[in-house]
């Protein structure tokens, strides 16, 4: 307000009183403007691809016994075009005025181009019609815009990929690794056999109920512990170094964050290291620094899939930030996959629910109220098309994860990958052993519980 009456709007300098503001405040406070209409309007105007405009020069020629001649000229690209019409006519009383020829030029409507400025050369009592001057307007902008648009062709450029030869192709036994989306308190994962890794959620690790499970695996298997694809604050609060401690002999990272937190992580134990008397450490075996962590888990790290690792000369970068393997997407078709370089070892996932979400809240939560209702029983998202979507909850972050109605199965002999990941969600034992048999194999479960995924889509 301005003395005591109510304003729309002040200018730079002008003292106003805003009334009805509660809280702790005081003279001399900051007051910040968070909502401008006038500045919305105008940011819409310029974030609308219809309503960027391009400045042009525009001029007009009319003399007697002389075509009309309109000559353009786009600010930016410097491109002129030229345009002529119909020959003026000698007029009787009044011929046309400087300002109503602007005024028709300047009609350019929902084209891409504004006037910066309009020169007129006119000739004494000249007259012609408006709709000459209009058509010879609407020539030359077309035209005009047409050569602009020839600017913008881009040359085609084919990327280069290393040649792979059929002969290349993987036909010898891969390496199979397990991934552990879900882990049961009573199953006896000891009896699973034919695997060479095991990948378990960090998120398992905070489950002080799965402390005997996990560290009978670790005990039992090569594990590689997998970081999350999305990490809050809570994951914070999980001490590294006490999950690192159970015989991990790896980690998968989901997102490029975690490579250099990794890297950080190894300086600190280095600097750890470095401040024992080198008696002590004559004494470690095994690579084991003073924790008693095996630093080879921080020199095994493998790309998850998340990395959406999809040409070689991403490839060629994650070698040099230490990567020993990588996943491919299950987005990816056969020829995207079959291509990708064996440079670093590569790893398919021949098995398993893709993940297809990860969500915010918690649906279990907001149905049944947050008491911990998701640990217990098994929820799942039904369509309209009758699919269930299993879910399952990170119960640290409390995001649910959303997984597919269908279970991907797929045929690894002629994807030239070095091993094949099975990723397990609520299969038993038995149907573990099954699964690891079948696809060790280079064969396939079929059925209507089982899809291809994208393997022999066009992406």
């Amino acid at each position: 307000m301005i003395n005591n009456s109510n304003i729309k709007a002040a200018n730079k300098g002008q003292t106003i009183t805003i009334g009805r503001i509660n809280g702790k405040i005081k003279a001399g406070d900051k007051i910040y403007k968070t909502v401008s209409i006038l500045l919305n309007k105008e940011m819409e105007q310029i974030s609308s691809k219809e309503n960027i405009k391009r400045d042009i020069d525009c001029k007009i020629i009319i003399k007697e016994n002389t075509p009309i001649t309109l000559s353009i000229t786009d600010k930016l690209s410097k491109i002129v075009v030229e345009k002529t019409g119909a020959i003026p006519e000698k007029a009787e009383n009044i011929g046309l005025t400087e300002e109503r020829i602007k005024e028709q030029l300047s009609k350019l409507g929902n084209t891409i181009f504004k006037i910066n400025n309009i020169e007129v050369e006119l000739g004494d009592k000249l007259i012609t019609s408006i709709s000459n001057i209009n058509e010879i307007r609407r020539n030359a902008i077309q035209e005009l815009e047409e050569k602009i648009k020839l600017t913008f062709i881009r040359k085609e450029k084919k990327a280069k990929y290393e040649n792979i030869n059929e002969s290349d192709f993987c036909i010898k036994e891969p390496q199979v690794n397990l991934c552990l989306n879900n882990i049961n308190e009573t199953m006896d994962y000891e009896k699973i056999q034919g695997v060479d890794n095991v990948y378990i959620p960090l998120r398992f690790f905070a489950m002080q109920k799965l402390e005997s499970q996990i560290q009978k695996i670790c005990n039992k298997f090569n594990t590689y512990l997998l970081m999350p694809a999305i990490s809050k604050s809570n994951y914070e609060k999980i001490d590294m170094e006490d999950v690192l401690k159970n015989n991990i002999k790896g980690i998968v990272v989901s997102n490029l964050s975690q490579i250099e937190m990794l890297k950080n992580y190894k300086k600190r134990l280095h600097k750890k290291e470095s401040n024992i008397d080198i008696l002590d450490k004559r004494s470690l075996q095994n690579q084991e620094d003073v924790s008693g962590l095996n630093t080879h888990s921080l020199q095994n790290i493998v790309a998850n899939y998340t990395l959406n690792i999809s040409n070689n000369h991403t490839i060629q970068e994650l070698k040099k930030l230490g990567i020993t393997r990588y996943t491919i997407s299950p987005e990816f078709e056969k020829d995207t996959i079959r291509n990708l370089s064996n440079i670093i070892p590569k790893e398919v996932i021949v098995y398993g629910r893709t993940l297809l979400m990860t969500t915010e809240y918690c649906a279990i939560g907001t149905y049944k109220n947050c008491v911990g209702t998701c640990a217990n029983g098994e929820y799942k998202l039904k369509d309209r098309m009758g699919f269930e979507f299993p879910i399952k909850t990170d119960r640290i972050n409390c995001n649910n994860l959303i997984y597919n109605s269908k279970i991907t199965s797929i045929e690894w002999k002629e994807l030239n990958v070095d091993s094949i990941r099975i990723d397990i969600l609520d299969e038993d034992i038995e149907q573990i052993n099954e699964i690891i048999k079948t696809h060790k194999n280079g064969k396939r479960l079929e059925g209507k519980d089982y899809t291809n995924g994208n393997l022999n889509k066009e992406i």
